[in-house]
């Protein structure tokens, strides 16, 4: 290992970071310089970041495991539910005298529930929507689909040929997340070619490289395996100049400070002993990758909610991806159980316009909050 440097330990990444942490004032009694304190709130902002991101990887894995074996099973049966019911209630609105105010709310009600089903692919239902719709099945997606693309090519910037070219909601979100990584990709060129430049102008001026090039090349002259002492050695190097390449490459200044602090060539009286200009230098690129981590927390919580169809009030948050877990069985059970019992009302005349009404009075209820 490097001279002066201590073997990287087991201990979780975090705590390397934490030796980089100030200990409240100088040794000289002076107090901490506001650059200082910038630096030590950055590394505890991307620390959070990176464990909300990791956080985010289990609580997916333990979400899809119980998606598939909890609430698919559910879903299926509602659905199949769902189809019969659509079925009785086409036949109930042919056969049970009602009002006319009745008469359109069964109508509505039908159309509400057989609407998704012939969107998962269950054409069969689709002459009983015609029978009950205005319109019809098919024009009513059609200006629902022109309406979004409206919109999205307002929102997004998609011209008229390129709206016209599209043919399904699944090519329009095809074409606006191509857009949205378009944008993503010109943003990062664009904070690549301002970092360029202000490297050659920090280099032009004989100023100090800067933060990652200069702790990599620190690092790599540090952990190169050509310098191993022993198998054992070779071995460790390798692993941790990989460890040092992957965080160059990602430009993640983080991950090689904590490199650094693993093998002990960066302490707390380290960052203090920095120039302030070289202070401000970490700052920057650590707040660019502070907004970065920020970003991917959000967009991982967006693209969930994208992927499961969810609309929720606000952005949901890993740590309580169980209790929406349980949410969601829990209204599946309901509507199952609902399903169920409009088809054993159905049996009577009665029973069934009671269990109408019951359907209107909910329907005029706002709608209960998730959480």
């Amino acid at each position: 290992m490097p001279r002066n440097a201590r073997p990287p330990t087991d201990a979780p990444a975090s705590q390397a970071l934490q030796q980089l942490h100030s200990q409240g004032a100088h040794a000289s009694g002076a107090p901490l310089s506001p650059a200082r304190k910038r630096f030590d709130r950055l590394l505890r902002d991307l620390e959070r970041h990176r464990a909300d991101l990791q956080a985010w990887q289990l609580a997916l894995s333990q979400w899809r495991e119980r998606y598939h074996a909890e609430l698919q099973p559910l879903l299926d049966h509602r659905r199949a539910a769902d189809i019969v019911l659509v079925e009785e209630l086409d036949r109930a609105y042919a056969t049970v005298k009602l009002g006319k105010a009745d008469r359109a709310f069964l109508s509505e009600l039908l159309c509400d529930i057989a609407a998704p089903l012939i969107e998962a692919g269950h054409a069969s239902l689709r002459p009983i929507y015609d029978r009950h719709s205005a319109a019809g099945y098919d024009q009513e997606v059609a200006e629902s689909d022109a309406l979004m693309k409206q919109i999205l090519g307002q929102a997004y910037g998609l011209d008229a040929d390129e709206l016209d070219g599209i043919d399904s909601p699944e090519q329009l979100y095809e074409r606006v997340s191509e857009r949205l990584q378009q944008e993503r990709a010109q943003q990062q060129q664009r904070h690549t070619q301002r970092r360029k430049r202000a490297e050659h102008k920090a280099v032009g001026e004989n100023a100090e490289p800067p933060p990652l090039r200069e702790l990599y090349r620190k690092l790599a002259g540090n952990l190169h395996p050509d310098r191993a002492k022993g198998a054992d050695d070779h071995a460790a190097r390798t692993i941790l100049m990989q460890r040092l390449n992957a965080a160059y490459k990602a430009g993640d200044l983080l991950g090689l400070l904590e490199l650094q602090a693993e093998i002990g060539l960066m302490d707390a009286q380290g960052v203090d002993a920095m120039s302030a200009a070289r202070l401000q230098d970490y700052n920057r690129e650590l707040d660019r990758q502070c907004r970065q981590l920020q970003q991917q927390v959000q967009q991982q919580s967006d693209d969930f909610c994208a992927e499961y169809g969810l609309e929720l009030p606000s952005r949901p948050k890993p740590e309580r991806l169980g209790r929406l877990m349980a949410q969601l069985k829990r209204e599946v059970e309901d509507d199952l159980l609902d399903a169920r019992r409009g088809l054993r009302e159905l049996e009577d005349p009665q029973s069934f316009k009671r269990w109408l009404k019951r359907q209107r009075a909910m329907a005029g209820a706002p709608d209960a909050p998730w959480f």
